[in-house]
Order: structure tokens, then sequence, then C-alpha cells
């Protein structure tokens, strides 16, 4: 137990510092969340008008009709029109959801003044960014956030009082209030409504038959669940989301259209979601593997804990057990994702504190686990504070590209820092082409086009265009010859590859040819599909193949020693007998020069993430001799 004076009122004070420093933190990451995803949904079906509460009243009454029945959506409306009800509700949410899983996990209330409640509080704070799967991506999104955090808190607090309150039994207004909760939980999630509706209905029916006496509360809140779960069941707005996915094909004819093992992948997920908190059970449990059983005779006597662990793994069961039936009842669900094993994890992780509380009974023992919590927070806010920071700034200069540009133009966006979804961040929305269509007629654009990482791309990049340029004497189109053919290759950022493609299909090209004619010139030039970024020279090149001269261009390599950030741009020995400049070019973006080829060196340190070419240039053009991309 931790000692009571001085040293219990400083660290109640760390206690408090934590849970600040956490609120800030989440609160810090949704005020800068980019403007993306279902913000322009919102924007686009609202058509950015601002609060008023008809509008509200109107538009949680589309979304039930037509797209989203959840009790969420209406949350999302006000955190994506209203300043600071996101940025404040959102910090509440994970804090409430922690004291949820501390309640159900404990049984109990915590005290202030029990040092030991108030650890294992601050240890759930930390294991909900490893225990919950892509947390950031979800909880920094507003319309996720809405929609999963905020529906798993008001689903788990509305078990808190079944949790609390065994017997059941409350009064009249209690039960009122109960019953009106529980309507809203059914609410939240139709994919974690059924498994809400079983346990409460099954649970009221145990506590009657064991006890013989009605237990009222339970009922109403029950009763409230089934009527909430069917309002967004039946809701008429299921039939017309995602496009109307759900009425394309029934319940059990999606069962058997994904099959046994695409079902089977689905629980799968389920062990990887939950594999973090498995580990950290793991070690919990060797921690406690000597511990004698609670209720050993030979234990000093403690009715507070008597059975405790035999309840706690018995809780862990059932948890596992409802983790199950709500992956379970993703076999007819629509989509699948990250998002939908949220409530799962959560409950497991309830679980796992129930269990916890029989083993980290001394000081030491919770000071292991609080480390690992308090790291797991210390790295979030590392991975997310300067990510956000910096896709804010970028998405408030999209915004305002996007505004400047004339109506039935073509805008070309740079994306983001981050483009991929990970565990922090959802990324550049532009990466969707529906995306891009919706903004283009927001603002009554021609075209939106995407600049960023593709792998599979021409050097790596979306919107690179490789275009050949020519003079075949006598003058005819290269189409009527077949055309220039590369073939596929295996990455855009093989430079190598690309180059000798080329040279194979100017000499395939010049076969086909024969005597009806001749290739004078023919280049194959850099060109993009958006507006044309600012480039060290005027033309690029992958390379060119003339009659006078034969074939020009090279492959080097951008290579990294060991851990350290400083890259390498290898020249060819041909290259380096040439006196060309040497171009470091991040795309879309700026370039920087290495010198002359015939310097022995050439090294740079990247200065962002994005797409770098290297470049070999003369007064004119430069040839793309190497690709890589910097994340």
């Amino acid at each position: 137990m931790l000692r009571e004076g001085v040293t219990a009122r400083i660290l109640r004070l760390a206690f408090l510092a934590y849970v600040i420093a956490t609120a800030v933190h989440i609160g810090y990451c949704v005020l800068h969340e980019p403007f993306a995803f279902d913000a322009w949904n919102f924007a686009s079906d609202t058509h950015a008008e601002p609060f008023t509460p008809s509008r509200f009243l109107h538009y949680g009454i589309f979304e039930y009709t037509h797209s989203n029945p959840r009790l969420g959506q209406w949350f999302a409306y006000l955190a994506y029109k209203l300043e600071w009800v996101a940025e404040i509700a959102t910090p509440i949410a994970f804090l409430a959801t922690a004291l949820a899983v501390f309640v159900l996990g404990t049984a109990r209330w915590p005290r202030w003044r029990r040092g030991r409640d108030l650890a294992l509080y601050a240890m759930i704070l930390g294991f909900l960014w490893f225990a919950v799967p892509r947390i950031g991506m979800l909880m920094f999104c507003r319309a996720y956030a809405t929609n999963y955090l905020y529906g798993a808190a008001i689903q788990l607090w509305f078990l808190v009082p079944l949790r609390l309150r065994p017997h059941g039994k409350a009064g009249f207004f209690a039960c009122v209030g109960y019953f009106l909760f529980g309507i809203a939980a059914g609410m939240c999630n139709e994919h974690t409504g059924p498994t809400l509706v079983a346990f409460s209905l099954g649970y009221a029916v145990w506590r009657q038959r064991t006890t013989g006496v009605r237990p009222n509360l339970t009922w109403v809140g029950a009763f409230g669940a089934v009527i909430g779960f069917a309002a967004i069941f039946f809701a008429p707005g299921q039939g017309e989301r995602y496009e109307g996915l759900a009425t394309k094909v029934g319940l059990g004819s999606r069962i058997l259209q994904r099959g046994f093992a695409a079902n089977l992948d689905i629980v799968r997920e389920l062990v990887t979601a939950a594999s973090p908190l498995l580990v950290i059970l793991a070690l919990l449990l060797v921690i406690g593997r000597n511990d004698p059983e609670p209720d050993d005779p030979d234990n000093p006597d403690n009715p507070d804990n008597t059975g405790a662990r035999r309840r706690a793994f018995g809780f862990f069961g059932a948890a596992l057990g409802a983790a199950t039936l709500v992956t379970v009842t993703l076999f007819v669900s629509p989509t699948l994702g990250p998002r939908f094993y949220m409530h799962s994890s959560l409950v497991l992780l309830a679980a796992f504190v129930a269990i916890a509380d029989t083993i980290l009974t001394t000081g030491r023992r919770l000071a292991i686990f609080i480390v690992i919590g308090v790291t797991a927070s210390t790295y979030a806010a590392i991975r997310t504070i300067p990510l956000y920071a910096r896709v804010h700034d970028q998405s408030d200069a999209r915004l305002a590209a996007l505004a400047a540009t004339p109506h039935g133009g073509v805008f070309t966006a740079d994306a983001f820092d981050q483009v991929d979804d990970n565990w922090w961040f959802l990324g550049d929305d532009f990466r969707d082409v529906r995306k891009r269509e919706l903004i283009a007629t927001f603002f009554d654009l021609r075209n939106v086009i995407f600049r960023g990482l593709d792998l599979d791309a021409p050097l790596g990049v979306s919107d690179v265009r490789l275009v050949p340029h020519y003079a075949i004497t006598p003058a005819t189109c290269l189409d009527e010859h077949g055309g220039l053919e590369l073939g596929k290759l295996e990455s855009g950022l093989d430079v190598a590859s690309l180059g000798k493609a080329f040279h194979a299909a100017v000499e395939d090209l010049r076969l086909r040819l024969g005597t009806r004619g001749a290739i004078e010139r023919l280049a194959l030039e850099v060109e993009f599909a958006g507006v044309r970024p600012v480039t060290p020279r005027p033309t690029l090149l992958v390379g060119r193949w003339t009659a006078a001269t034969g074939y020009d261009g090279w492959a080097g390599a951008i290579q990294r020693g060991g851990v350290s950030s400083v890259r390498d741009v290898a020249l060819p020995k041909e290259l380096a007998a040439r006196d060309l400049e040497i171009v470091i070019y991040r795309v879309g973006a700026d370039a920087r020069s290495l010198g002359s080829s015939k310097l022995p060196t050439h090294r740079y340190t990247p200065w962002g993430a994005g797409a770098y070419w290297a470049l070999a240039c003369d007064a004119d053009e430069c040839f793309v001799i190497a690709a890589v991309r910097q994340l």
C-alpha cells in the first residue's frame, strides 16, 4: 500500500497532473484535427450553414431517416458546428471511459484518499492507448469519436449501475432515468446493441431467479436498451447507408457470401486487437503466480477479498464472451474496420482491471504497471502532438488554396506529411477519388488532383505522367506503330528498371519501324496531371534517345548508412565523368544543390516527408537518376 503523509500527497498531486496532462493532450489534438473526411460531408450536407437549433433538429431527423441513425451523429453535428464542443467533450469522454472501466473492473467507486484506486485509474488511462486498436486515429476524428468513443462511454456507463447495484432495485425516478439512459445506450451502436440487449435481459432474468425478487432497475434498463436498439436497427436510414449497401445483400446472404474463412478472419482481428492487453495480462499472471488464493485458510482473513480472484476470472470469461459476441455480429456488417473492436477492447480492459485489482496489492507491483501506462501516454503524446500541429497547418493552407481557386479551375493538392492511415491518424483524405469529387463539386471546380506518395505510380508520385516526346522521319504518330510499351514495373521508385524498360522500348520501336521511318529523337519526359510544381529545370527526363548520340539516362541510388539521418546519392561511374549539377528535389516543394557530379560525395538530410528525386541537371533539363520516399 502507498504510504500516507507527504509521500501520499505528492503522489496524489502527480496523479492529478497526469490526468490534466492527458486531457490537455487530447484536447490539443482534437483542436488541431485537419479539416478532412467527414468534415467535408457535414459541410456538403449542411451547405456549410452555421448552427441553429432548428438546423440541428433537421439534420438529426434527416440522418435518422436517410443515413446514420446513431445517437452519436447528433453529437457529431455539434462537434463540427460549435467551437470547443469536441475539444472539451472528447477529453471528458476519454476520462469518463477510463472511469467506467475502473468501476466495472473493481465494482467500486475510486476514492481520492485511496492511493491504490488512483494508481489503477492512472494505469487505465495509459493502457487505453494500446488496448483500444488505433485509438488515436479514431479519437482525433470528430465523426469517429462521437459515434464510437462517446457511444462506448455511454454504453459502459449503462453497465455501471448493474455492477454497483447487484440487487437491481431502485426508486421510481431512478428507474425512469435509467430507462431513458437505456434507450440512449441502445441507440449508440447497432453492432454492440445485440450483445447489450442480450446481456441486459439475461442478467435481469438471472437476478430475479436467483434472488426471487424482481430487480426493477435492471428490467427497465433492459427494456430501454431493447427500444433504443430497435430504434436504430429498424431506422429508415439503415437502408441508405454506404450507398444502400445494406439493402443489396441480406444478412444471411452476407454471412454466406463472406465465407467461413473471411468470417474467421473477423474473429482473428479481435485477437489481434486484444493482443497487447493479453501480453500485459500474461505479465500480470506471472507476477501473481505464487500468490496464495484469496480464500486460502492460511491467508489472513480479508472479507473484502474472499474469492475475489475467482470472481475476477469469472468476470474475464464473461467479458471475453461478450467481446466475441460483439465480433460475431460483424459477420453481417457491410463494412469492417478497427473501430468495430473498440467496445470489445474496453470490456476486456475492464476484465483485466478486475484481475489486476486482486494481484497488484503492493506499491511495488502497481509501480510496474503505472510505468507502462505513463510510458504509453508519453509515447502517444510524442507521436500525435507534432503530427497534428503539422497537418493542421497543412490543412489550413489547403483550404485557403481551394478557396482561392477560380470556379471551373483545377486544384492540385499536395499531400499531408502523413498520407496513409496509421494508429494515430486517418491520413490524407484526398487520396480518395470520391472525396476529391465531392470537394470539386463543393467548390465548383473542374477537377481536384492529388499529388502524394504512391509506390505504384511512376517515380512514386500519384499525379506523375511519363510522356514520350518524339520526332520521327517521315512525320507520323507514335501510336500508329504500336506506341511506346514500358511494361509493368515492380515499383515506381525503381529508376534503374524504368530506364532499362524505356531503353528496351526504344529499341523495340526501332525494329517495328523498320524501313518505314527513323527515330530522330525520343525522350521520356516527366509531366504532372495537376498544376505543374516549381522544378529545378523546365524539363525533367527519365531518358532520351537521339540518332546522333544514342541513349542518355542514368540510374543512381539514394542510400542511408545505419541509423544516420544523412543520405548519400550514389552516382553511376559514367555520370561522374560528366560535369552536371546534382540536385535533390522534394517533389512539389523545394530543391537543394549537392554540387557537381565530379565531386566524390553528394549528401543531404531530408527536410520533410514526401518523395525525393535525385536529379542530374544541365542548364535546361534534369534527368531523374534516383527516387525514394521519406515518411
